[in-house]
């Protein structure tokens, strides 16, 4: 990765990192710990914002006052509806001797891509929705720190609902718990995530996880961990008793509101599992997309086989993602059953989110 650029025939070296990365999940929180890896190892002046698109005012009001930076942007999509106050932000960041390097894994529409490319000091942009985002951070930034190779691979677990390693499950649980708890106090996410990503950043897994007694170190948080699971179970077999299915072009969708204090990852993973499903209804079968409303009107898009593509169908709710997973937004609403008839009929009038493959 470039450090330093010319201007004015005076070489200028950047002497501070800014990580903007999601708050949301564990590949959000990952990809910022590898960032932190490499400020670490560059000896650059490191500064961490975890946010979510909510936020993106503030935050690319904040960038716009940077100088001297390296600016690393992970986790973290771009539409036509945000273009203009990025652009704001980083145009004059850049004219402050600072550089822009965004790694993302969410689809982007080429008017997006074009505007990062054509800023100057050379912008570095990698957008893969084959990978998280994580993985690409790895890649492009420490391709051979082993820390970072493990950050990646736990991230790659929970972002492609894999479940496959039981302290990524436990991560995933961590940040909504610290997430959730943060929003409710009205604290700040990013001071509250702050020290489980410095111990991610300084060790990795093993900076929060105790893989002998399968617990987190940190022994109020995994008290917390064991009471949220405990209440999310209950939480989403109630919500799952309550969902509308409907096949559409041969495929069985299904729609769950969920309450507060669940994500949409959440779900996903709940509603895959056939063993759980049979115990709610023996009728029960795993859907192939499955819809998940919260009570603010945004939607989470997860699968359950390989024949859809949730970021098309995420786009025809002004939504975007990856394959696996996506999210989209509904709008407020009063009655969840035509909430459900209406997102049917939109569905319905497109095939771009069936995968052939």
């Amino acid at each position: 990765m470039p450090e330093e650029r010319e201007s004015n025939n005076t070489t200028k070296k950047v002497t501070s990192l800014l990580s903007i990365s999601h708050d949301k999940d564990v590949d959000g929180l990952a990809s910022a710990a590898i960032v932190w890896r490499y400020a670490k190892e560059k000896g650059l002046d490191f500064k961490a914002i975890l946010t979510d698109y909510g936020s993106f005012e503030q935050v690319f009001s904040y960038i716009a006052r940077q100088r001297d930076t390296l600016i690393i942007i992970t986790d973290l999509g771009m539409d036509d509806a945000i273009i203009d106050m990025v652009q704001t932000g980083l145009t004059r960041a850049i004219t402050q001797d600072s550089r822009v390097v965004w790694l993302d894994h969410h689809q982007w529409p080429d008017k997006s891509i074009k505007m990062i490319l054509s800023l100057g000091n050379k912008p570095v942009l990698k957008v893969n929705h084959e990978f998280c985002a994580a993985e690409i951070t790895h890649k492009v930034l420490m391709p051979r720190d082993e820390v970072s190779t493990e950050l990646a691979r736990i991230a790659h677990d929970t972002d492609f609902n894999l479940r496959e390693i039981e302290a990524a499950n436990a991560l995933t649980d961590a940040v909504s718990v610290i997430r959730f708890g943060a929003i409710d106090k009205k604290e700040d996410v990013t001071d509250a995530l702050y020290a489980v990503l410095a111990k991610l950043a300084d060790e990795g897994l093993s900076g929060v996880w105790d893989k002998d007694s399968h617990k987190f170190k940190d022994v109020l948080l995994n008290q917390r961990v064991e009471h949220y699971r405990k209440e999310k179970t209950k939480k989403m077999r109630k919500a799952l008793t309550g969902h509308c299915d409907q096949i559409i072009h041969g495929k069985l969708v299904r729609i769950v509101e969920i309450p507060s204090g669940l994500t949409s990852t959440d779900m996903g993973t709940f509603a895959s599992n056939p063993e759980i499903l049979v115990s709610i209804d023996p009728e029960l079968k795993v859907a192939d997309l499955l819809l998940s409303l919260s009570q603010g009107g945004m939607l989470g898009f997860r699968r359950g086989s390989d024949g859809v593509l949730c970021n098309a169908a995420a786009k025809m709710f002004n939504g975007g993602g990856h394959p696996y997973a996506a999210g989209g937004e509904y709008g407020l609403y009063e009655n969840f059953q035509a909430v459900c008839d209406d997102i049917f009929v939109t569905l319905s009038k497109s095939k771009d989110w069936i995968s052939e493959s």
